[in-house]
């Protein structure tokens, strides 16, 4: 592994050194602005004196369905700006009927609407995005190398005007949210327009084909007249009072109140300090739980706005199913029961255009299972062009009162090295991860190394991970280690070798109904710690997107496994022994055209199922009341037969929901669960009124059950918890 780890730094090395230079958009793609001297009225309609000398980017591409010149319908973008403001200006022409799929804030990709992309830094990975749909709900998200994060958010303005013949957009952005060097006088910029009724998403810029269109690595310049000047003192206090009604089965009623401080402070004008001080996240969307139906603990994405700016300077290390850090393990005890957070600080941000740090520290309190926890984190990336080198440290230390405890701790490191091609089509990367506990000193490590091709019509990865036994993640999340022995009633830390390999071949027609034919082949094999066979998944997979977005797949799979320890699927009947199985099944699924007021999903699986066999149906529909009103329901239907003494079950999962957009700022969320596999039933129901920008009143009633017996017709519900909660944050 050593050997391995040193032939693939050197490629990294010699790569870094030697990227060689491509084609730069910004030299193509330029919009100048200069400074408004009159202010700017954000109310959606052109008419503002620095809109009629303002120069105009227009001659749009089209970038999906298939990639071409000249995108129609016409779309027409300008900027200007003021000592406090980034304004940008839109015109939009269409003359078919706008699609609103929703008022909700950051719904953005179901509806018709205009987004700016900014890298004020130039880095060409790490971008800020901001847009609005037609009917003037807001959308902003953080884009990094890997991912964008719409569950980020900021305080920024804008309104939108429709016409008979085009729809226009108006935004303010304060410069004082972004982060930017005060000597630079050109960012890169893009634009993505969505024209849902052709199903159709243009770019300002040439976006290749094969890359989305908000992929900052493609922008174009934004050039200023005179490099904007960073905003001094900037802060954001953002306060917070609740008050709740609690009712927990056999206990009385009962009442509490709370309060609590977020806080955004401007270190440079690159640099961003958030506090927090005794945070509470009653009004994050609950999650919506799913079946899970493999041996293995599953993944479920941060919502807490604390953890998401520049997140993946912590979170992108490591690979889907092993990182280091996940932000979800902090505010749980050992049994994965909420504890409450003291305080939090994170230090995230730039320390100039190729230089990248993040800090965090933060302190929660003890419980019945754990003692009180201090969880920190210190991230450094250094970018060569669009590839980087990037280390980690996480330490936890589990205090008692003020006192650590020298036997509590978790500490991890990693390295991670990246090259990307200027053109994005060949990546390749490698990593290093190491633990560190009490009396563990032998197997923790974890190692990836992995390269990938993609250009229009191709997509291929070969990637390894290797994962040892004693490589522990106390702030993060490792899927596959722990393996859970039926028999024993425990669990066995064993480690893997995961090797991938996958090929995608696409097919884009210029014209008729079809827009793209996916053909792919993946192969995953793991073995155990000496390199023994322990499983093999191939799976062969056709899909095939039409014009009107409906969309059919269809996919194939050989499971060969071998079991190491018993484990039962059901909740009847004997373990399945430990043993090699040989399972094959079909599986098929069609989703109907998405713009229609009522459209729906129908999908399902059937053949073996390691010993036994797996009939699966799952179904979804939606009807919508543009552009206020949607209503969603969604069932699943699992039917599990083994032979006679390891059981079978029938387990279903039902899910309601309910989204009233009474306008922009007032929004009525309701989400109905029935999971009998968590044997879970539970109502989510949450009003939120934006009185103000970014500030909020929050009305949620929660009401949840436990669901006990595994037959359908001698279920025992129990209230397990109801409350109503009360918050109002107001930002500063």
């Amino acid at each position: 592994m050593k050997q391995q780890l040193t032939i693939v730094c050197i490629f990294f090395i010699g790569a870094l050194s030697a990227q060689p230079a491509v084609e730069d958009f910004k030299k193509i793609f330029r919009l100048e602005i200069t400074e408004t001297p009159t202010p700017i009225v954000i109310d959606g309609v052109l008419d503002d004196p620095a809109w009629q000398s303002a120069n105009i980017g227009s001659d749009f591409w089209q970038k999906v369905p298939f990639f071409a010149e000249g995108a129609d319908p016409r779309t027409e973008v300008m900027l200007t700006y003021d000592k406090d403001n980034l304004y940008v200006a839109a015109k939009c022409f269409q003359k078919e009927d706008i699609i609103i799929q929703s008022l909700k804030r950051d719904e953005y990709w179901d509806n018709d609407g205009i987004a700016i992309v900014l890298d004020p830094l130039n880095t060409r990975t790490n971008g800020f995005l901001f847009g609005t749909s037609a009917a003037g709900q807001q959308w902003d998200a953080l884009r990094s190398l890997d991912d964008i994060n719409s569950d980020w958010s900021n305080k920024w303005y804008s309104e939108v005007q429709v016409t008979d013949e085009y729809w226009s957009m108006e935004m303010a952005i304060p410069f004082r949210i972004l982060r930017f060097s005060p000597n630079e006088t050109e960012w890169g910029m893009n634009f993505v327009r969505n024209h849902i009724n052709e199903n159709e998403f243009h770019n300002w810029t040439a976006v290749p084909e094969s890359f989305w269109p908000p992929d900052v690595a493609f922008a174009g310049a934004l050039v200023f007249d005179k490099a904007p000047t960073p905003k001094k003192g900037n802060f954001n206090i953002i306060p917070y009072v609740t008050g709740s009604v609690n009712k927990l089965v056999g206990e009385d009623v009962a009442l509490s109140a709370n309060a609590g401080l977020d806080a955004r402070v401007s270190v440079t004008p690159t640099l961003n300090l958030d506090l927090t001080f005794n945070p509470d996240f009653s009004q994050i969307e609950v999650d919506e739980l799913v079946t899970n139906l493999t041996r293995f603990n599953i993944f479920l994405p941060e919502k807490r706005t604390f953890f998401l700016e520049n997140g993946d300077l912590f979170n992108d290390f490591g690979y889907t199913a092993v990182r280091p850090f996940f932000s979800r393990r902090i505010g749980l005890d050992s049994e994965r029961q909420a504890v409450p957070i003291l305080y939090g600080a994170r230090l995230t941000g730039n320390l100039n255009n190729t230089t990248r740090l993040g800090v965090m520290n933060i302190h929660s309190l003890n419980s019945e299972n754990s003692a009180a926890q201090n969880q920190s984190a210190v991230s450094a990336q250094k970018n060569f062009g669009r590839s980087y080198v990037r280390a980690l440290f996480l330490n936890r230390q589990g205090f008692e009162g003020s006192k650590p405890i020298d036997a509590d701790f978790g500490r991890n490191t990693s390295l991670d090295l990246g090259y990307l091609s200027d053109d994005g089509k060949i990546s390749a990367w490698g990593s290093m991860h190491h633990s560190f506990k009490p009396d563990v000193s032998n197997k923790t490590g974890f190692y990836t190394y992995g390269i990938a091709y993609t250009d229009p019509s191709w997509e291929i990865v070969v990637a390894s991970a290797t994962v040892q036994e004693n490589y522990f993640a106390d702030m993060g999340f490792v899927q596959r280690i722990e393996n859970y022995d039926a028999e024993r009633d425990t669990s066995i830390r064993v480690g893997f070798n995961d090797n991938i390999a996958s090929f995608v071949y696409r097919i884009r027609p210029k014209e008729g109904k079809i827009t793209r034919h996916n053909v792919g082949f993946t192969t995953v094999y793991y073995t155990n710690p000496d390199w023994s066979f322990n499983e093999l998944f191939n799976e062969f997979n056709y899909s095939v997107a039409f014009r009107n977005t409906s969309e059919f797949q269809i996919g194939v799979t050989r499971n060969d496994v071998d079991l190491l320890f018993p484990f039962s699927f059901v909740s009847q009947g004997e373990p399945l022994p430990a043993d090699r199985y040989v399972f094959s099944n079909i599986s098929a699924s069609y989703s109907s055209d998405e713009r229609k007021l009522v459209n729906f999903g129908v999908g399902g699986q059937t053949g073996q199922f390691y010993n036994g066999n797996l009939h699966q149906a799952d179904t979804d529909i939606n009807f919508r009341i543009q552009p206020w009103g949607n209503l969603g329901f969604g069932y699943q239907w699992n039917k599990l037969d083994f032979p006679d003494q390891f059981g079978s079950e029938v387990i279903t999962a039902f899910l309601g929901k309910l989204e009233i957009g009474f306008n922009r700022n007032l929004l009525w969320t309701t989400l109905f669960q029935f999971v009998d596999q968590n044997e879970f039933m539970g109502i989510n129901s949450r009003l939120q009124w934006r009185f103000a920008p970014m500030s909020d009143v929050f009305l949620v009633f929660v009401d949840n059950y436990d669901v006990f017996n595994g037959v359908a017709s001698r279920r025992d519900i129990q209230t397990n918890n109801r409350a109503l909660v009360l918050k109002v944050n107001y930002w500063y």
